[in-house]
């Protein structure tokens, strides 16, 4: 049985983790192990149920013994007829084994958060000796934006959090369940104790009450690093690892928190946002892994990291490209870099012309007539291109893109989780739709989705498909 969360965590927190627990330890989860997970946590059985239910990962039958074999667009273009999820080996396509700490070599291009590690504790340090206060505001001037997708103003979501004057959660997001993203993997393989040291920080301003580390459930050295990485750092509360059920809505925030307190993983209505009542009602911080990453270079040299990138989004981007190119892997660049100069230092291998998939399922398509734009936050072509997670996936027009917006579109129908109408109801009939060729209907859902969703999985669903119809209306003639 796996050791207790701490006393500061309600009984029911314990859920998720011994159903991680006992699907890792049997393949499977039996009806006797949810009852006596149940019973010991003192839930009714029927929401324990429930709540395993709503993990993707978790199966309920034995297992039979089959091959892991990824089915995403990177291992679809290089040969794969799977129907698997995403492995998040995209560079090395077709995956079909166990995920494995990301390979060095992958690094294609290095910034200052890929670049060797050196100088431990010098930032955290620094922030010390500023005092809370003054580092808040460093944070606050040097312009961070969170790299999970979002890009909220780093200093602004913490300042919020602070003003609420109770005691505050931190929630570190490692969960990286966005299929053909993984630059997470790389930076806490190459860069760990970069990470451990942001966090580190994020703890002194902060003075957390509470720390989470929510680890995606497949990525095991990813887990094993963050964990060894931040053994001896000066810590004044003890972090707890949590490991994720699967599912792409623990992309949200909301979803994510009550996967944390033993809820069904589905998002939260806003307000009230996460920094003014978030896990167990606390002003709560969820920081991506690389937001926490680019502490300890603000802290190195505030200047140095204001005037790189963009005027209203410094800094660099680490981003996960794959696909149809000679060098796949993790790219470090400025903010406002152009895709056309990445998609070229990738190498391009196409009989027609390069497309790109931008932001993921969730995100668009881009023709070659579209690279010339940007790597900023927010759209980046109004159908529904965007940076998002930092995911690119290169592909051959028009031969590519029928079956990549089919595949957008059934994985965002499979994904939902079914809380609210529009989304649960609108992306199967949306798929069905694009599959059918009526395009008609696809405006109409697309609107529909769009603005009636509860999160940005319904919200953003559109997005893939929209695009595809608009560069390439026909190939679903």
């Amino acid at each position: 049985m796996p050791r207790p969360l701490p006393a500061a965590f309600p009984l029911r927190a314990n859920l998720l983790p011994r159903l991680y627990e006992e699907s890792r330890r049997s393949g499977w989860v039996s009806p006797e192990a949810v009852g006596s997970i149940a019973r010991d946590l003192r839930l009714p059985l029927a929401e324990a149920w429930e709540v395993a239910t709503s993990f993707a990962d978790f199966s309920f039958q034995a297992p039979m013994p089959a091959e892991q074999r990824c089915g995403w667009l990177a291992c679809r273009t290089a040969g794969s007829d799977a129907q698997g999820h995403c492995q998040f080996r995209c560079y090395d396509a077709p995956a079909s084994a166990p995920e494995c700490p990301f390979p060095a070599q992958m690094v294609r291009l290095a910034g200052p958060l890929l670049a060797p590690e050196h100088a431990a504790g010098q930032a955290l340090a620094a922030v010390r000796e500023m005092g809370r206060d003054r580092a808040l505001a460093t944070i606050a001037e040097a312009g961070l934006r969170g790299r999970g997708g979002a890009y909220f103003p780093t200093g602004a979501k913490w300042q919020n959090a602070l003003a609420e004057n109770r005691p505050v959660a931190l929630v570190v997001n490692a969960e990286e369940g966005e299929p053909g993203v993984f630059k997470d993997r790389a930076l806490l393989s190459v860069a760990p104790q970069r990470v451990a040291e942001g966090i580190a920080i994020a703890a002194f301003v902060l003075q957390p009450a509470v720390l989470v580390l929510f680890v995606n459930g497949h990525a095991d050295p990813m887990a094993e690093s963050l964990s060894a990485a931040l053994a001896g750092w000066p810590l004044d509360v003890e972090p707890v690892l949590v490991r994720g059920g699967g599912g792409y809505v623990l992309g949200e925030e909301g979803a994510l928190l009550n996967a944390i307190e033993g809820r069904r993983p589905v998002p939260r209505t806003r307000p009230p946002f996460p920094a003014q009542s978030g896990l167990f009602g606390m002003p709560t911080i969820v920081n991506n892994v690389e937001t926490l990453a680019n502490l300890p270079i603000i802290f190195s040299d505030p200047d140095a990291f204001r005037t790189s990138g963009e005027s209203n989004s410094p800094g660099t981007r680490i981003l996960s490209v794959s696909g149809r190119v000679e060098r796949p892997g993790v790219y470090e660049v400025p903010l406002g870099t152009s895709l056309r100069e990445l998609i070229g230092r990738a190498g391009p291998v196409v009989s027609g012309e390069p497309a790109v998939l931008m932001g993921g399922p969730s995100g668009g398509f881009l023709a070659a007539t579209a690279l010339d734009v940007p790597l900023s936050p927010g759209l980046m072509h109004p159908t529904g291109a965007m940076l998002g997670a930092g995911g690119v996936t290169v592909l051959d027009a028009p031969g590519d893109i029928r079956e990549a917006a089919l595949m957008a579109a059934a994985f965002n129908a499979s994904e939902s989780c079914g809380k609210c109408t529009p989304c649960r109801e609108g992306t199967p009939r949306l798929l069905d739709a694009l599959s059918a060729g009526d395009t008609a209907a696809i405006a109409d859902l697309g609107e529909v989705l769009q603005f009636a969703s509860l999160c940005g999985l319904g919200q953003m669903a559109p997005g893939p498909v929209r695009s595809a119809l608009h560069f390439w209306p026909e190939v679903f003639a």
